[in-house]
């Protein structure tokens, strides 16, 4: 049975615990711009950090051009943030903030990403975010092109990367 061609959900494996085993990775340093009243990272900042990081994900796995409003066919719609707060972020600490893909649906994409203080012990933050493939014509859902899941599938599958081909770090 051919898994990447399946029109259900395919769940996806879970992103290391370590940051050096992830394939990406967005290090900042919080800016007083990002803080509130109380000196804590502002809850809406996660989630531009979230899309920046599942936006560099992309880059970095070679599929930004899939995503590109300015190339493409379709367009992806953000349909739903959820974000989980371990616990608060301050002014001035640097995190890695990394995303990974959860799930490729049907008509859907969900991306997972969390951002992890360098002095921390576990992520801070968890967030996810589902984009929506969808027609700009008719403004409807449609189905994610094959390409697409294949290209993001092979991002979760090991044997797919240039780590596991040729012994190098993985893109």
């Amino acid at each position: 049975m051919d898994r990447l061609a399946a029109p259900t959900a395919t769940p996806l494996r879970r992103a290391p615990d370590r940051p050096e085993e992830r394939p990406t990775h967005v290090r900042t340093r919080i800016p007083f711009s990002d803080v509130d009243m109380h000196g804590n990272v502002h809850n809406g900042r996660y989630v531009a950090y979230a899309e920046d990081a599942v936006n560099e994900f992309l880059r970095e796995s070679g599929l930004s051009d899939r995503f590109d409003p300015r190339s493409s066919e379709l367009a992806y719609h953000v349909k739903k943030v959820e974000v989980v707060y371990q616990r608060p972020v301050g002014f001035d600490e640097v995190v890695d903030v990394t995303a990974r893909v959860a799930r490729v649906g049907r008509t859907s994409l969900t991306f997972e990403a969390e951002v992890r203080p360098l002095d921390g012990d576990g992520p801070a933050v968890r967030a996810s975010v589902v984009w929506v493939c969808v027609d700009p014509a008719t403004r409807s859902a449609v189905p994610v092109p094959d390409h697409v899941r294949d290209a993001l599938t092979a991002t979760t599958d090991p044997a797919a990367t240039p780590a596991a081909t040729s012994g190098g770090p993985a893109a």
